[in-house]
């Protein structure tokens, strides 16, 4: 008895079988490894970016009605404005303290536990020069915690200057 039918696949034809179907999976699980990492940096980046805007909102809200003859400026660092009255225990301030944010004598908590603030490099601070009286910028330094990721964003705002120049240079409290 002979066999003539002779169909079927060669050792050579197997392997290169495996061969692509391999190059295929590897470039396959690439991809998607490729794409849930973008995913999560992506997710990381707007949450970073949602926090912020949270709190550059209030500070805003707060400094867009402040008046210069309200902030104690001999008091005010880097990291606050002091705000008149700015004595004692119950110091009335705008700004970073101790890791916190504070509002009027309010801390602030940020919404996502998963961010924190950078106290070192999140300032609130008066702009020096002679054409920006009244003028603070805003820097707000926030890290996505266990990830490299981080964001920083400034804004400038412009206090409402209600101080009057006299003729002699010296200023005085404008009365509406």
């Amino acid at each position: 008895m002979k066999i003539t039918d002779e169909r079927g696949v060669t050792l050579v034809e197997l392997l290169a079988a495996i061969l692509l179907t391999s190059i295929i999976g590897a470039v396959g699980y690439s991809l998607l490894f490729q794409g849930y990492a973008t995913y999560d940096r992506v997710k990381g980046e707007s949450e970073l970016r949602d926090e912020a805007d949270f709190i550059m909102a209030m500070f805003l809200n707060e400094l867009y009605t402040l008046k210069l003859t309200e902030i104690n400026e001999e008091k005010s660092t880097e990291k606050y404005i002091c705000l008149e009255p700015c004595t004692g225990e119950e110091r009335n301030i705008i700004g970073f303290e101790e890791g916190n944010i504070i509002l009027r004598n309010q801390t602030i908590s940020l919404e996502n536990r998963n961010i924190s603030l950078d106290q070192e490099r999140s300032t609130i601070k008066k702009l020096e020069s002679a054409d920006s009286d009244g003028l603070y910028e805003i820097t707000l330094f926030l890290k996505l915690n266990n990830t490299e990721h981080s964001l920083e964003t400034k804004s400038v705002i412009s206090v409402i200057d209600d101080k009057i120049s006299g003729g002699d240079g010296d200023e005085q409290t404008s009365k509406k």
